[in-house]
């Protein structure tokens, strides 16, 4: 224990032994006790002077209560007895506005009943208006029943034709290569649903355009499915090429498309298509997208018809304006020719010989007619003459003139009356 003791006045350290420590302790001890006593009995004393005080505050809040009942009941009496007064002074004036109330609701009454008829009229139309729109709705509920009903049965149709198309294919591997259908069914199917895609491609082409080359390319070489070579109808030339491509997967990838434009270069193919199951985001049967037209397995022969009829009649306007410049150079050796002078000049003397016997046409009116007859058919001859001569260089592209034609060529009528060139 420290021999040091703090002053509390001048916090100075002093030092004292065990014994004085004690009795100080002692000391300070029973100073403190003797505190706690006197507080202890103040206290107490201050609790009995509280307890007093709450009860003349009970008596004293009795006494509060009993006067306040009692000038609230004379109040209430008084203020009854005026309520009273007024109320009889107020009677006549309610009873006359009682009066008023019952003929303003008499004529609402009146108002309320020809409006709840108005109401009653338009509930009958709306529920009219309810039930047409009610059939309307199930009309188009039938239609679009319909269509949904046909989609599916096309789609069905589709699925069958491929299921049935993918069936034969692996029966026929089967008989051929044991071996082979091992290692493609450890592959997976997705393979075989690709080759089945593209022998049905492959034999709806053949079968459509039996007139065109269907050309399958090979397996391990870089390209598309297959090469479609057009042949005109007529001529039996080139008209171009369809490159086709086939995909059935379950999502479309556009990384296909860069693919095919470089295999579209490399085979010189004139258009490229990609026949896919899977369709593009926006896109329900067909379209050309970034060069490339992609297509429903079900749209696959109509745009393919289309297709062809375009890149047919694209090589024939081709053909026609072949040979131009010769045709034109031997209308141009015809126009210098004599042939050609005789033609013109033989037009002239013809029309020139008209006028003159039109000027005459009043004194001689029954000769110059028969005259004038054989002179416009000599210029019709001579012109129609020119046309054939032109005709026969030029060929089909010659553009036909209806007055000219043999419908449009006909004698006048006994009796029908020419007007006269002025």
């Amino acid at each position: 224990m420290s021999n040091l003791v703090t002053c509390p006045n001048c916090q100075q350290e002093i030092a004292i032994n065990e014994a004085l420590q004690h009795q100080l302790s002692e000391q300070i001890r029973e100073e403190l006790e003797k505190e706690i006593r006197v507080k202890n009995t103040a206290l107490a004393e201050e609790k009995k002077r509280l307890v007093v005080k709450e009860a003349e505050l009970a008596d004293e809040r009795l006494a509060l209560e009993e006067k306040i009942k009692t000038e609230v009941a004379a109040e209430r009496a008084k203020i009854e007895s005026a309520a009273r007064k007024q109320a009889k002074e107020s009677v006549a004036v309610e009873l006359e506005d009682f009066a008023a109330q019952r003929d303003e609701l008499k004529k609402k009454l009146s108002q309320a009943q020809s409006n709840e008829l108005d109401l009653r009229k338009k509930e009958r139309d709306l529920q009219a208006q309810t039930e047409e729109l009610k059939l309307t709705v199930a009309r188009k509920l039938d239609t679009e029943r319909e269509k949904i009903r046909q989609e599916a049965m096309t789609q069905f149709a589709d699925e069958r034709q491929l299921k049935d198309a993918e069936r034969e294919k692996m029966i026929s591997d089967m008989k051929r290569q044991i071996d082979d259908l091992k290692r493609k069914a450890e592959q997976g199917s997705m393979q075989i649903q690709g080759e089945v895609q593209e022998l049905a491609l492959e034999s709806m082409l053949e079968a459509a355009f039996p007139l065109d080359t269907i050309q399958p390319v090979g397996k391990g070489v870089n390209g598309a499915d297959c090469e479609q070579i057009i042949s005109c109808p007529t001529s039996g030339t080139n008209c171009g090429m369809i490159l086709w491509e086939s995909k059935r997967t379950k999502a479309f990838s556009h990384k296909w498309l860069p693919k095919l434009r470089d295999d579209q270069r490399t085979a010189r193919a004139t258009v490229a298509v990609l026949v896919t199951q899977a369709m593009p985001d926006g896109v329900d049967t067909f379209a050309e997208i970034d060069g490339v037209w992609v297509c429903h397995w079900r749209c696959a022969k109509a745009l393919a018809s289309v297709l062809r009829a375009g890149l047919i009649d694209l090589n024939r306007h081709q053909l026609s304006s072949q040979g131009r410049a010769e045709k034109m150079e031997l209308v141009y050796h015809y126009l210098a020719s004599s042939e050609f002078q005789q033609r013109v000049e033989g037009v002239v003397e013809a029309f020139t010989a008209m006028q003159s016997d039109l000027l005459s046409e009043q004194r001689a009116m029954k000769k110059i007619w028969a005259k004038r007859e054989t002179q416009i058919t000599r210029a019709l001859n001579n012109t129609a003459g020119l046309c054939g001569d032109l005709q026969g260089i030029i060929g089909a592209t010659l553009p036909t003139i209806e007055g000219l034609s043999l419908s449009r060529i006909a004698a006048p009528q006994d009796g029908q009356e020419i007007t006269p060139m002025p």
